[in-house]
């Protein structure tokens, strides 16, 4: 890649960390970036991980530090994300992604149509009292799907694990951004060692990628922790509609 492509992969990074980090979506973001650079699809999937790890790490750092990150759960969520993930990354490396595009056009589509009939759906009001994940086979259940999903296509997983997060177990969008970033950080470490693994990994484009997606998921988590929660559901149904269509039309 040359110079403009490398900062044009930074400048794609950090829009990707900032959407990220408060809905979902950012790889509809990275990995087109990817492709117009010439990079092969399976590479583009596997690099785009990268930064997405990054990402992930400096926002659990950020909501840590303010008192947002519920500990206890995200060590219940974890390990079964983990599990399904490592499951999902192998798959992945074996079978085309657009055998699993449906499923992803599937669930945007229902998560679009619950957050504009019912916001509560995703947005619970102040006060809900929230469910546990461990003594729960649905739950725990959704949390191995969830991963394996993750594990196996990237785009749209963050929207997947925020569908969970608030939508099941009735976070608020704050703690549920903060929880999404501990879960899939815990994920995304182990498919980023199965596609470098593979050799599906460009690690120029990953590191230009990286550094904005750093400053792009700081950004993001300080606008999430001082303007609240009402306005991220808005953000959540756009990204939900834009990875739809992208997954169509691509």
């Amino acid at each position: 890649m040359n110079g403009l492509e490398l900062a044009g992969a930074a400048a794609a990074g950090l829009a990707g960390g900032f959407v990220n980090t408060l809905a979902g979506g950012g790889s509809m973001i990275m990995v087109p970036a990817l492709l117009v650079a010439g990079v092969p699809a399976d590479v583009a999937n596997g690099t785009s991980r990268v930064p997405i790890f990054a990402q992930c790490l400096t926002s659990a750092a950020t909501f840590g530090r303010a008192g947002r990150l519920e500990r206890g759960p995200a060590l219940d969520i974890a390990p079964l994300t983990v599990v399904g993930a490592l499951g999902g990354a192998y798959v992945a490396t074996r079978v085309p992604n657009h055998v699993f595009e449906p499923l992803l056009v599937g669930t945007m589509v229902v998560m679009a149509i619950a957050l504009l009939a019912r916001p509560e759906t995703l947005a619970p009001p102040p006060g809900t009292p929230v469910r546990k994940v461990m003594g729960s086979p649905l739950m725990m259940l959704m949390a191995l799907a969830a991963g394996f999903y993750g594990g196996v296509l990237q785009a749209g997983a963050g929207l997947v694990f925020l569908a969970i997060l608030s939508g099941a177990l009735r976070y608020d969008l704050v703690r549920a951004n903060a929880l999404k970033a501990v879960v899939m950080l815990s994920y995304i470490v182990v498919t980023v060692g199965v596609f470098a693994w593979k050799g599906k990994i460009l690690w120029t484009a990953a590191a230009a990628m990286t550094g904005g997606a750093v400053i792009g998921a700081w950004l993001g988590a300080r606008v999430a922790l001082t303007r609240g929660t009402a306005w991220i559901r808005w953000l959540v149904i756009l990204m939900v509609c834009a990875t739809s269509i992208w997954v169509l039309v691509r």
